[in-house]
């Protein structure tokens, strides 16, 4: 488990809140943090570092100023007559009851503290009253319908989602292993992973980093040392940024062990750092990728549900599950011609090989990526290495998705087996009689 305390930034008022744990990194970790009606540091401490004593809470949000000391207070009022709600900062001033912008013409009512602490507007010069009807009675005297008023429009962003509650029943025991190798290239014996970040503002960053799990040492990805990197700015899309890390570079230049992808993100202001799940990197040897095969996906289209556009960027990612691909199964077609002594000639004889594939014991952070994005590419490709395998030639084969024969879910545990099939991408086994 991931240790977090969380240091009180007004220790007299009140107390740190120590030992506590997630199962995975936190976005907001080494960010100032409010948490009910407090404020403090979120710091981490390590994995497995310290005596879990309760689970980090999850309502911990992000400030706008990252400090401890505020130079403004945040409050969420409604609007007295559309009861549309927004967040206000006030600057040197004490927020009240009811307020209007001096000059404007919308009246806002107090509802009470925010649960995000961050403001959509800060507001230094304001008209304070008791009641919504003083507020507007105000207005209408100043005649405000009849002003010149002027549109403005603003742009909804995306937040990482917070990781997901620690309910008390672990995950079964799931090694995300990714093998290459140093003396050959073939990229059967070589994993790579990518990561990406399409903005929503022009002003959002993405930086990203390899993050050595053991010493916590991280790399920049920003150059082709360890991979790919696809910056801000390419015609294909310039609000997209990925890197794909090749492991085999990372193998050469750093050695086997824990790995995690991070991104280092600024949204609207706000500081965030995204780590990937870990990845354990080890040699290539066919006793280490036993019992595993890998699904390569090309993405090249536009997902609707993340509004990102991969066409022509060449993004590509890849997958090792423990698990089967193969016992392909043959179906078979021929058209005959019957002719007048009912006898049949063969006009075409053709046939169809469907496969299956089975990922074993299944965590939700590996599924979600493989239902939701993986399994999208344009292009597909599985390789399987057990040894235990009818055919040694499943090696990098392109494929199609046929379909999902069956997810199996357990009681006892949360892992999942899944069971896809898949035929080949081309369908040329067949013949023909002129």
């Amino acid at each position: 488990m991931e240790c977090y305390n969380l240091i009180s930034c007004d220790p007299l008022s009140y107390p740190d809140k120590t030992n506590l744990c997630s199962e995975s990194r936190h976005p907001l970790e080494g960010k100032v943090v409010k948490f009910q009606g407090k404020i403090y540091t979120l710091t981490y401490v390590g994995l497995d570092a310290c005596v879990c004593l309760e689970n980090l809470p999850q309502k911990i949000v992000a400030t706008t100023e990252q400090l401890c000391t505020p130079t403004y207070e945040i409050f969420n009022y409604y609007n007295c007559e559309t009861l549309k709600e927004r967040r206000f900062g006030f600057v040197g001033i004490t927020a009240p009851a009811v307020f209007k912008k001096t000059g404007d013409c919308e009246c806002w009512s107090l509802k009470g503290e925010p649960e995000e602490y961050v403001a959509d507007e800060l507001v230094s010069s304001i008209d304070s009253y008791t009641r919504c009807l003083d507020c507007i009675a105000d207005v209408n005297a100043q005649n405000c319908p009849d002003a010149e008023r002027t549109i403005g429009y603003a742009t909804k962003i995306s937040l990482p989602d917070a990781p997901p509650p620690d309910r008390g029943f672990s995950k079964c025991c799931y090694a995300n292993v990714v093998l290459a190798d140093t003396t050959d290239n073939d990229p059967y014996k070589n994993d790579f992973t990518g990561a990406w970040f399409q903005r929503e503002l022009p002003n959002s960053t993405c930086t990203f980093k390899l993050v050595d799990v053991a010493t916590t040492t991280e790399y920049f990805l920003n150059t082709a040392t360890y991979g790919t990197f696809y910056d801000f700015g390419n015609a294909a899309n310039p609000n997209l940024t990925y890197y794909i890390v090749d492991w085999r570079l990372v193998l050469s230049l750093l050695g086997a062990g824990a790995y995690q992808i991070k991104k280092e993100l600024t949204i609207a202001g706000i500081a965030i750092d995204v780590f990937s799940d870990t990845y354990n990197l080890k040699p290539f040897s066919i006793d280490a990728a036993d019992q595993t095969a890998r699904i390569d996906s090309y993405m090249d289209g536009k997902l609707i549900k993340y509004d990102v556009d991969f066409k022509d960027t060449g993004y590509k990612t890849s997958m090792r599950l423990r698990g089967f691909f193969g016992r392909a199964e043959y179906s078979f077609e021929q058209d005959n011609i019957a002719k007048r002594d009912y006898s049949y000639m063969q006009n075409t004889m053709s046939s169809k090989r469907e496969y299956k594939f089975q990922g074993l014991q299944i965590p939700e952070c590996i599924t979600d990526e493989l239902w939701n994005f993986i399994l999208f590419g344009n292009e597909l490709y599985i390789s399987d290495y057990n040894k235990n395998n009818h055919s040694y030639k499943y090696e990098l084969m392109p494929v199609k998705l046929e379909g999902n024969a069956g997810t199996e879910f357990f009681v006892t545990d949360r892992g999942v087996n899944v069971n896809l099939t898949f035929s080949d991408r081309t369908e040329n086994d067949r013949k023909i009689n002129c």
